[in-house]
Formats: structure tokens, sequence, C-alpha cells
């Protein structure tokens, strides 16, 4: 979590709240942020930005 906070200029404690905001973007398709990870699959619409990634 830590690197994917430092990834986004956030602090760790508000990446669980910002992957819910994707989410209700229509970035994230889902998110799992349980066990100090963050796990998730872009929707079909963002998906070809992720190689920019």
């Amino acid at each position: 979590m830590d690197q994917v906070a430092a990834f986004c200029t956030l602090p760790p404690e508000q990446v669980a709240e910002h992957a819910e905001l994707l989410i209700a973007a229509d970035w994230l398709a889902e998110a799992d942020t349980t066990g100090d990870r963050l796990r998730g699959q872009l929707t079909e619409r963002i998906l070809p930005l992720s190689g920019l990634l």
C-alpha cells in the first residue's frame, strides 16, 4: 500500500477511499484494499491506458 500511496501522492490510509472514487468514476471495475495491498481491475474503457502506467 505504501508504494501505491507514493505513486499517487496520497497517505496510505486514503488509498481505499480513493479506490472507491475510481470505481464510482468507472475507472476501476472492482478494488480490494485488504491485506495492505491494492488489487483491482480496470474497466474496459480504461484498459487501453494501462500501458501508460
